[in-house]
């Protein structure tokens, strides 16, 4: 196969991993079929993970990694591979990690050989991954230093962009496709400012860019550099910034001053947009620009809370429940945010509460009918916002209980992961307190081995909870954890490794999980304390050491012996996992639990859960799905019927 044809293979691979790891049922009649798809994909996934390896391995990493210069076959082989891992029909099918990988060397070589104009080229590719990179780490609040240093990379490029813009260097740049770039590039450097909370000089520099490039519209020396530049685009998409800049009821701390400008701006967009909607429709739907332009009306004070909250909910009613294009998922899961932004600063009516629920019931259905097109990552970006202003009510609507079903709707085997350290915490915990119970002293605040057994069932109900809530922080990266197709690269080890510490934060976020927090922070911490992650966290100090030893031990159980939501054909067997057991006891594991695995009745419990439950658990999963197609379905005829939305 020639090396070009190789290149469009991995992209083709990737595309196919994200279908085949979470299906649709499209020709699936039962649970069954559905366990058995699953895990007929994984089979195909190790298989195409073997020949994605192989080909970086052999071909795409010698390259990057090679000292000296490209030469001119492998830099347009390159330049192709990455503008294909770019503008993939499918978001998801992108690679942002090998794009910016193959971007960076690009403009290495470009740099080296004192090419410009092709140095001007690579750069545009960077920009464009190192925002894709800050967009997926910007979801992490917790690890604001990961997201800022994507950000100040995509600062540096554009600091670079816009000196070139100047009227002294830009006419100097010979060739009219850099000069498109530069100021594509210089427009685009405002992206960079997204999602930053509290920073007043960072927010007036942001708004001072809008404002100079807006101005750049009118400027007569750049038009007979560009002849062809679509000057309409370029003042759709600036206005389009300075619209969204107020997102989540102003999270980033616009003054006054400020907020009436981008209402101002908002408005300029609106009437932009209907001066040729033909042509704005295809880059923006009318009723998403409604509703930034009734939302920057509200926070400018021109519109009261009581009817900016009437109007939102009356684009949400109007919302296409099973439509996933950008507007629509705004509408599905911005409009609800940005009302609950309003409602988290004040007490809860009944009328509110319904809201909510309905709010919760709509967008989890949502994600369930997701399309496996290659929309996750956008969703995300709305779905960890929405989780951020989570609103939970207690008699009715628990974080547990939403966190669960968005991970059955995005990653079937995640989900199913979480249902099977339950059940194995849930079994060990039971027998550890027949066996040891003063190992459990200090869980649900007992004092002695005589508390521990009589409130047996509380403990176990505890750590089968805390067991279920574990990957909570997983929510926030999804698309990386089923990064199936290839080894996973340093920075996204580096993000799966930050799921404990964004697990445990939003957790203690709510009365019904907050006793979780610790056991989902700890539990990738060894025994010992001498390895593992976060690095700060010291379960020795932890009142429920135990319970997170316990967890560590079952989370690592069922990462072995899964045959079915892993990329491998064989899981181990419980003798097998014993063996790691003994090896890594009093480091990894705790001492006792060799002891424990080695009763008769504990291995006899452990081994019906890897026979009988996983199989029920993927059953139980389709049925989740299978219902919120059937409930769509059945909602939407009546709404056929009834002439409504409802």
């Amino acid at each position: 196969m020639e090396t070009r044809q190789q290149y469009d293979e991995y992209i083709r691979h990737m595309k196919e991993i994200r279908v085949l790891s979470t299906p649709s049922l499209d020709g699936i009649k039962s649970a069954e079929s559905y366990s058995t798809r699953l895990r007929e994909n994984f089979i195909r996934i190790g298989m195409i993970a073997s020949e994605n390896r192989k080909f970086l391995d052999e071909i795409l990493f010698p390259l990057l990694h090679c000292e000296g210069r490209l030469d001119e076959a492998d830099v347009t082989d390159l330049d192709e591979f990455c503008d294909k891992l770019l503008n993939a029909v499918d978001l998801d099918a992108c690679d942002p990690v090998i794009t910016a990988m193959v971007a960076d060397r690009l403009y290495k070589d470009s740099s080296d050989k004192g090419a410009f104009m092709k140095k001007i080229r690579n750069m545009d590719v960077r920009m464009s991954t190192v925002y894709t990179l800050m967009n997926i780490t910007d979801r992490l609040l917790e690890y604001p230093e990961i997201a800022l240093r994507y950000r100040e990379m995509g600062f540096e490029m554009s600091r670079y962009f816009l000196l070139l813009r100047r009227h002294e260097n830009f006419a100097d740049v010979e060739d009219v496709e850099c000069r498109e770039m530069i100021l594509t590039n210089s427009r685009f450097a405002s992206a960079f400012y997204e999602n930053l909370t509290g920073d007043r000089e960072k927010n007036k520099d942001d708004l001072a860019l809008l404002e100079e490039n807006l101005a750049l519209v009118d400027d007569p020396f750049y038009p007979p550099l560009v002849p062809d530049f679509d000057w309409g685009y370029y003042k759709f998409r600036v206005l389009s910034y300075c619209a969204v800049a107020a997102d989540y009821n102003n999270a980033r701390g616009f003054d006054k001053e400020q907020l009436a400008l981008i209402c101002k701006r908002t408005e300029q967009l609106w009437d932009l947009w209907h001066e040729d909607p033909e042509r704005y429709a295809e880059l923006e739907e009318e009723e998403y620009l409604e509703i930034l332009r009734t939302r920057n009306r509200f926070l400018a004070g021109k519109m009261p809370e009581e009817q900016y909250l009437r109007e939102m909910l009356s684009y949400y009613e109007k919302r296409r429940k099973s439509d996933y294009e950008m507007g629509c998922i705004a509408g599905n899961v911005l409009v609800p945010t940005e009302i609950m932004c309003i409602l988290e600063g004040r007490r809860l009516t009944e009328a509110d509460k319904a809201l909510l629920r309905d709010f919760y019931n709509n967008i989890v259905n949502y994600v369930f009918l997701m399309p496996n097109s290659g929309i996750l990552s956008y969703l995300l970006e709305y779905i960890c916002r929405f989780l951020h202003h989570f609103i939970e009510i207690p008699e009715s609507v628990h974080f547990e209980d939403l966190m669960l079903k968005l991970l059955a709707a995005m990653h079937p085997p995640t989900y199913v992961h979480s249902r099977m350290v339950a059940q194995f915490t849930a079994c060990l915990c039971g027998h550890l307190i027949d066996m040891r119970p003063e190992l459990l002293i200090g869980v649900c605040d007992t004092g002695s081995v005589e508390e521990v057994q009589r409130h047996r069932d509380k403990i176990i109900h505890f750590a089968y909870h805390a067991a279920l809530c574990h990957d909570a922080g997983k929510l926030f990266i999804i698309d990386t954890v089923f990064v199936y197709g290839r080894k996973l690269e340093d920075m996204e080890f580096g993000l799966i490794k930050t799921h404990p510490k964004v697990g445990a934060e939003i957790l203690k976020r709510y009365p019904s999980t907050a006793a979780y927090a610790e056991v989902a922070l700890g539990h990738h911490k060894w025994y010992d304390n001498s390895r593992g992650y976060p690095e700060e966290f010291d379960t020795s100090k932890s009142k429920v050491k135990t319970i997170i030893d316990i967890v560590l031990c079952a989370d690592c159980l069922d990462a072995a012996t899964d045959t079915i939501g892993r990329s491998y054909n064989r899981g181990k067997t419980t003798d097998e996992f014993m063996e790691e057991l003994k090896e890594g006891s009093g480091t990894r594991y705790a001492p006792w639990l060799v002891d424990l695995f080695l009763q008769k009745d504990v291995k006899a419990d452990l081994e019906f859960l890897l026979k009988e439950s996983r199989e029920i658990n993927y059953r139980n999963t389709y049925h989740l799905l299978k219902n919120a197609h059937e409930k769509t379905e059945k909602q939407e005829s009546l709404g056929l019927v009834m002439g409504t939305d409802s």
